[in-house]
């Protein structure tokens, strides 16, 4: 087989043996690479009734096909597992350089099952592995703990997590690059809970592509295009995801006050200003990109804070919006300290930033107590912001109760808490707002992996046109209406099939702003795999993937048919001040015509005719 390796490694952690499986050629045109070989393999293996804390719960990490072979923006990795946060499928992109280094090792992926009697690391060089005690670092923070496998590895790359991982706390992220998060669907908790540290790996193997000259031209044409769309990416390359920062805090999109708030009523011009993607800017040290990548959105910086001095990535637009408006917090130092902190400690910045409004409204609200926390806390308030993180590093007083995230501690807590849980299915909310791009509803609720701003969906293209990764007939480039409720099926499908291309392959989802439906996927595989696909079978096996972790939740008991949103999330009722001060979104509708486009039933199974027609065993 050409291109990938063909095979992937089973590790038991209970009794520390492997097993290498080969893979047929079948499945990876069936499923490409990624967390679509994910979900095929969890599928499989899996009946839905595992504890995602348990022995029988599978960790994946996934490598992609585009890894390796110079793809521009083709180097990122998935972690997959049933998730602790929803007990839905879960999975989490990563990026930085770790994704192309496991694949040249000599695996496509690994899969771990069992849990450890004692901390151990995986390590893994040009095919040859071992599981290795961990106890020296068990207890240290993320980036002690990547420091440690590096000088056992110096050229390797290793993905990590802090102790909130360790104590299997759902706000906890995994780590690599010092910086570069996996941080959704609480997967970090899953490595915690087999007492599985970190995985360090090295590989100076490359996979043979089946056309080396025709790979190389067509990765020169999309080089040449990127060159003609350089002024689509100079944005990017000079603020990152920050560059919405300022916009989003005012014109709706970004959720305010946890969510009860107007950025332009309760936040302000004056302090939007004050985080603006140009202020984050003035602390670049430099550039970053991740393996592959010619965007090099990241950046690393070097701040002064009221808090310390520190060397990291710089914000992205989810902490800015986590650590600014939905806690109303405009301190540079305050939000960057933060971020910084997550980075370090292991935790997912979206939700620490939602467990904080969270407990922020509480305390406002008088449920929780300056005697509950150990001290004063309170929107708008840094320095408690700051506090608040630590403390939830440590998994310890409150911090045990808020680590879980903002649902199950509502339920800890009681009191009608349960009101100011931003949540869907348990998964705290990213900050992207559906009153703004209603079809963000959709995929809040009703994706396998709820609660996910980056599952796919055409919520960033209301108002626009429909964008997917390559060109697709009538529907590339069909105009979307914002607030039209009825008719959006098919293309919020669509995008949501080219996500999964997107996310099987190793592609970044930041590609289509810079080659919007015109990524040469189709002679990228025939050139890596040597395969002659058409644009209709690639989207067949988009849509395969898509329905194949529909058929998991199924098997988990969770129908999305069945999960209502808390009223702040769509407007009900409507907030009342502010650019979208007026809307309620009709998230039932939007939610009903993609199930049914999709062909997944009222009970949550997919339909025996879709089944049959992407050929997928249930």
């Amino acid at each position: 087989m050409f291109g990938v390796n063909g095979k992937v490694l089973w590790i038991n952690l209970s009794d520390s043996s492997f097993r290498e499986e080969q893979i047929p050629e079948e499945i990876y045109r069936k499923y490409l690479t990624g967390y679509g070989l994910g979900v095929y393999i969890l599928n499989r293996e899996m009946d839905g009734k595992e504890d995602p804390l348990g022995p029988d719960n599978i960790f994946g990490v996934m490598t992609g096909v585009f890894n390796s072979h110079s793809v521009p923006l083709g180097g990122r990795f998935e972690v997959v597992a049933k998730s602790p946060y929803t007990g839905t499928w879960g999975d989490s992109n990563g990026g930085g350089k770790f994704g192309p280094e496991l694949k040249n090792s000599g695996f496509d992926a690994l899969f771990f099952r069992g849990i450890s009697e004692k901390p151990v690391y995986f390590r893994l060089v040009d095919g040859k592995y071992s599981l290795e005690d961990a106890s020296e670092v068990w207890g240290k923070n993320a980036y002690e703990t990547e420091d440690y496998l590096r000088k056992i590895e110096p050229k390797g790359q290793a993905l990590v997590i802090g102790v909130p991982g360790e104590k299997k706390m759902l706000l906890a992220s995994i780590m690599n690059d010092y910086g570069r998060a996996a941080g959704r669907s609480g997967i970090a908790a899953v490595m915690g809970s087999k007492k599985l540290k970190g995985i360090i790996t090295r590989g100076t193997g490359r996979n043979e592509p089946f056309d080396r000259e025709m790979l190389r031209l067509t990765n020169r044409d999309i080089q040449i295009q990127f060159a003609k769309n350089i002024e689509l990416a100079r944005p990017w390359q000079l603020y990152g995801t920050t560059d919405i920062t300022e916009a989003a805090h005012l014109n709706g999109d970004t959720p305010i006050k946890n969510w009860s708030g107007a950025g332009l009523v309760d936040y302000g011009e004056d302090n939007a200003a004050k985080i603006s993607g140009r202020e984050i800017a003035k602390d670049k040290l430099k550039s970053y990109g991740c393996a592959q990548c010619t965007l090099a959105c990241g950046g690393h910086v070097r701040r002064n804070t009221k808090y310390g001095t520190f060397e990291g990535h710089r914000l992205e637009y989810e902490g800015t919006g986590s650590f600014g408006g939905l806690n109303l917090v405009s301190d540079l130092d305050a939000m960057s300290m933060a971020f910084e902190l997550c980075n370090k400690e292991g935790l997912d910045i979206i939700s620490t930033g939602a467990a904080i409004a969270f407990a922020n409204e509480c305390f406002e609200k008088g449920i929780l107590t300056e005697k509950d926390i150990g001290f004063r806390i309170g929107f708008g308030d840094g320095e408690s912001m700051v506090k608040m993180v630590k403390l939830i590093a440590t998994g310890e007083g409150i911090a045990a109760v808020l680590g879980d995230g903002a649902a199950s501690a509502s339920r800890v807590i009681g009191k009608n808490s349960s009101e100011f849980a931003m949540h869907v299915q348990g998964q705290d909310l990213p900050m992207h707002d559906p009153k703004l791009m209603p079809s963000l509803a959709t995929t809040y609720i009703a994706d396998p992996t709820p609660g996910r701003h980056t599952a796919g969906g055409i919520g960033f293209d209301e108002g626009g046109k429909l964008t997917l990764p390559f060109e697709y007939g009538e529907w590339s480039g069909r105009r979307i209406e914002r607030y039209q409720y009825s008719g959006k099926g098919k293309m919020q499908a669509l995008s949501v099939f080219g996500m999964q291309i997107m996310n099987s392959t190793g592609m970044c989802q930041f590609s289509t702003a810079v080659w919007p439906n015109s990524y040469p996927y189709l002679k990228l595989f025939k050139a890596i795999m040597g395969w002659d696909m058409t644009a209709d079978e690639l989207m067949a096996a988009g849509k395969r993937i898509q329905v194949a972790r529909h058929l998991f939740n199924y098997k988990a008991g969770v129908n999305p048919w069945s999960i209502t949103p808390n009223g702040r999330i769509t407007g009900s009722p409507p907030l009342g001040d502010g650019p979208t001060g007026s809307v309620t979104v009709d998230y039932k509708t939007l939610v009903k015509e993609y199930l049914e486009e999709v062909g997944v039933g009222k009970d949550g199974r997919p339909t025996e005719s879709v089944l049959r027609e992407l050929g997928i065993e249930a």
